[in-house]
């Protein structure tokens, strides 16, 4: 059987595939659900916790790309809706994307980043760490001082 084709190729770009379309799909799931508010907000976390991560396991080889795709989908679902409802003015969209962005690569995190730190050697895994830890500090800061 062809590599290309099959088995573990075939399960990263179907990761791939469906790292793109988890936005689309939380929206239409949150719209037959009729999820509002609080509600849309939890499952909004619940996606960026659970189903991203997962999607960033399966995606093999393209781990860091298919988490980032993941949560851009869900954050342009949710931007581009918001824009249909006139619930947000265009001049809002480059804020609300950074904090749905960086509010969804935390929630998402931990398991891309111990992917990361596993095949690294103890000295670099620390170097790496305190980057990283450096890294979400400052998105963290950032979100506060956008939202206030």
């Amino acid at each position: 059987m062809n590599a290309t084709f099959g088995g573990r190729n075939l399960r990263e770009w179907i990761s791939l595939i469906a790292a793109i379309a988890v936005g689309p799909v939380f929206l239409l799931v949150g719209y037959r659900a009729r999820l509002v508010f609080a509600p849309a907000a939890a499952a909004y976390i619940l996606v960026c916790v659970l189903i991203v991560p997962l999607l960033t396991v399966a995606a093999g080889r393209f781990r860091f790309p298919a988490w980032q795709l993941a949560i851009i989908s869900v954050d342009l679902s949710v931007i581009g809706d918001n824009l249909r409802l006139n619930a947000i003015h265009r001049s809002e969209i480059p804020s609300t994307a950074f904090v749905l962005w960086a509010g969804g690569t935390l929630l998402s995190s931990p398991l891309p980043v111990y992917f990361l730190l596993k095949p690294l050697a103890p000295r670099r895994r620390w170097i790496v760490g305190i980057m990283i830890t450096l890294t979400v500090l400052l998105l963290w800061l950032t979100i506060k001082r956008i939202t206030g």
